[in-house]
């Protein structure tokens, strides 16, 4: 086990910097010089990906070592990496628009928000190294980009919820290094709307993968920098919560649950790294051991070549606070977790972690050890409104019921009648709502999951609809799997589609195994209309049927060659 202390994770920031060094542009005719570049798109980047980042890890490393003579970190001198800080603080200051804001090269051009994400970096470097007589030649410089920067984070706007924090942290933290920078009326206008989060723990996004990090450390900034109590009250009961909520969110290999998003990172499986700093941060504000505990336990888990992990907050943080004392607590393993606002039921079970879905396609996922079901769908073909999606998710003790009303689009399942006068082209949509149109019954459904401690009984039934309908209940699954019936194997590929006609089947990922019981194979519509394909890292598993349907199916999970 690595602890989790300065030391190693300056060894984390070594080993990146040591990977970035060569990226900085050291020709000097070149109208980027000093520029970080994109080793994917060869394009300068000066935001929080690029220079901005890169000014920081370089700061850092010399930091620590100006505490530790003794610290050699595997970088170049000192002298050489403050020399690289000044000549990236040149590029930013030319590239730094009329409005003192920056581009992301890729989507956002004149950002307030990627402007801000830089500040939020070059202000943290600043507020550690400000008393320190090497760094005195290079802050003159980030002193300048961060006060040509002011103006434009307070009048420049946003795209995204996370966006407004990222701004207003980035505004106190000016505030606090440069109090003649007057932010507070644009602070304030911000933190008016309120924040965020619900009652359950979970911010608009929902991205514990990516944005719960990015919100929760820039409130924390905002709490260091900011005296209104009653904000800062807000600001705990909104982090803490996350927080919190995010604890339930884990499964046993440190990877997040990630269907809730709705950003990038729905259906990934990472870990969420960056959200170690978060745990830290907050523990020094608002002192809890299990934030400790389980910024402990995801840096076990992670790897010291991880990118995008977010070394340099973690170091922050420390370098500020101190280390945090280790935590003997335990983290939660076991546990049913139901969050009505949110649609969402969580099961824990040691190495099972499972998760079950209302008002979205995808009904379940379920992780043992190695082993993944990436998703269960359900799928009629039945005037395109076919697939199931729960309008009801509830949930008695360890049994979840969802329902489907089947009728989520005018006139379906139906059809329109003439309206007996003339209807231009261009008035067809506008037509089609004063319609009168035949009505078919909907394609009510329910499925039943009841939690066992190595997996799930389930049972799906109509309720309602036309009968000889085709209906299909799909278990996606990672491609390259060992699938195994009583009469075949074969190893998974890509976007393959295999139908269990009865009985059972396994799909192996090394020692571990979920298992599927409850074949059925009334037809073999392999990509069946209006459902929703095969991700092409996946394979899939399909049962099938004719409506009406009344089927009970199991799920279960083992390690090893038999249950």
């Amino acid at each position: 086990m690595k602890a989790l202390n300065l030391e190693t994770v300056l060894e984390a920031l070594s080993f990146e910097l040591e990977q970035t060094l060569p990226r900085q542009l050291l020709q000097k005719d070149h109208p980027h010089y000093g520029a970080f570049i994109s080793p994917l798109t060869r394009v300068d980047e000066p935001g929080h990906g690029g220079s901005s980042r890169f000014i920081m890890t370089c700061g850092l490393i010399v930091l620590a070592r100006l505490k530790n003579p003794e610290r050699l970190l595997g970088a170049p001198a000192n002298e050489d990496l403050l020399e690289r800080i000044s000549l990236a603080a040149d590029y930013l200051l030319r590239v730094q628009r009329d409005t003192g804001l920056i581009d992301l090269r890729n989507v956002n051009y004149d950002s307030a928000p990627d402007t801000g994400f830089a500040i939020q970096l070059l202000c943290a470097l600043y507020e550690l190294v400000k008393e320190q007589e090497a760094f005195q030649s290079v802050l003159p410089k980030l002193e300048h980009f961060i006060r040509r920067a002011a103006p434009g984070l307070m009048t420049g706007g946003f795209h995204t919820p996370n966006h407004r924090w990222v701004i207003v942290a980035a505004l106190a933290q000016s505030k606090a290094l440069f109090p003649d920078i007057d932010a507070t009326a644009v602070i304030r206008s911000y933190l008016d709307e309120g924040f965020d989060v619900d009652e359950e723990g979970t911010y608009l996004e929902r991205s514990i993968g990516v944005y719960d990090a990015v919100t929760n450390r820039s409130l924390l900034l905002l709490a260091e920098h900011w005296q209104d109590t009653t904000d800062l009250q807000k600001i705990e009961a909104a982090v803490c919560s996350n927080l919190d909520f995010n604890l339930h969110f884990f499964h046993a290999d440190g990877t997040a649950e990630t269907g809730l998003s709705r950003r990038q990172d729905y259906g990934t499986r990472e870990i969420p790294l960056p959200l170690i700093a978060s745990y830290l941060h907050a523990n020094a504000l608002y002192p809890n051991p299990l934030y400790t505990r389980v910024a402990q336990w995801l840096w076990e888990k992670a790897s010291l070549r991880d990118a995008d992990s977010g070394w340099q907050w973690q170091a922050y943080v420390m370098f500020k606070h101190g280390e945090a004392q280790a935590a003997n607590v335990t983290l939660p393993e076991s546990y049913q977790m139901h969050y009505p606002l949110n649609q969402v039921w969580r099961i824990r079970e040691g190495e099972l972690s499972a998760t079950v879905y209302g008002g979205v396609s995808n009904l379940m996922t379920l992780v043992y050890g190695q082993a993944e079901l990436s998703n269960i769908k359900i799928s009629q073909t039945y005037f395109g409104i076919g697939n199931f999606v729960a309008d009801e998710l509830k949930v008695e003790g360890s049994k979840a019921t969802l329902e489907y009303h089947g009728s989520l689009k005018l006139h379906r399942p139906g059809y329109e009648l003439p309206l007996g006068r003339p209807v231009s082209r261009d008035a067809w949509d506008e037509a089609q709502t004063e319609r009168g149109y035949k009505a078919l019954p909907p394609m009510v459904s329910r499925l039943e999951l009841k939690a066992l401690s190595n997996g799930f009984d389930a049972h799906y039934k109509t309720l309602d609809g036309l009968n000889n309908v085709l209906v299909q209940i799909a278990f996606d699954f990672p491609a390259g799997g060992f699938w195994e019936t009583g009469d075949s194997a074969l190893s998974t590929a890509p976007a393959q589609e295999l139908f269990l006609k009865n009985g059972s089947g396994k799909m192996r990922f090394g020692n571990d195994v979920i298992e599927i019981t409850g074949g059925s194979g009334a037809h073999l519509y392999e990509h069946m209309r209006a459902s929703e394909a095969v991700l092409a890292n996946r394979c899939r598993v399909l049962i099938t049927f004719l409506s009406p349907v009344d089927h009970a199916f199991s799920i279960r999970v083992f390690r090893g060659i038999s249950g």
